[in-house]
């Protein structure tokens, strides 16, 4: 089985928790998550979500629960479709990381590196590995509220992988 055929049977599936994304971003916050983004031991804490998103090339649809993001992402790579891979979310404290499975032998883990920095942002580090081996690595600061994604090629298709990465207080 090719590798796209087999990632094309797996994004149905996909698409439930690509609304994990929607809702996490979208103002929704954990049962018993205090109003200053700080756990019970005065720990800064984040919501951050991860995404990982297979644009292809000249694709005419794309998943529906990227309603969202879709115009940034069709800014970022016109005249492309683009499909979920994964979508994981987790309060995390600094140092904790969000782990994602891409399929194939590639994970996504983006680590809280820093809750909030003199300008406001959040420091995160992201990591792409196919087979436990490391492909990519990028210090990400981060708008508390907004998405931002990192671009991979993918496969050879022309397909690329977009890591799209939210947080929250």
């Amino acid at each position: 089985m090719t590798r796209r055929r087999a990632l094309q049977i797996g994004l149905s599936a996909t698409g439930l928790a690509c609304a994990g994304l929607v809702l996490g971003l979208g103002g929704l916050r954990a049962t018993g998550a205090e109003d200053d983004g700080k756990n019970p031991e005065g720990e800064i804490v984040r919501q951050v979500t991860v995404l990982g998103i297979l644009a292809t090339p000249g694709g005419k649809t794309s998943d529906s629960g990227l309603s969202e993001v879709l115009p940034q992402l069709k800014q970022l790579l016109p005249n492309h479709s683009f499909q979920v891979l994964d979508v994981q979310s987790a309060r995390i404290l600094t140092g904790e990381a969000v782990k994602c499975e891409l399929g194939h032998g590639y994970q996504s883990v983006t680590r809280l590196v820093r809750p909030l920095d003199e300008n406001g942002k959040v420091q995160l580090r992201c990591e792409l590995s196919l087979d436990g081996e490391l492909q990519f690595s990028a210090n990400i600061r981060a708008p508390i509220n907004q998405v931002f994604f990192c671009e991979r090629p993918f496969l050879s298709d022309g397909s690329k992988l977009l890591i799209g990465l939210g947080v929250r207080r």
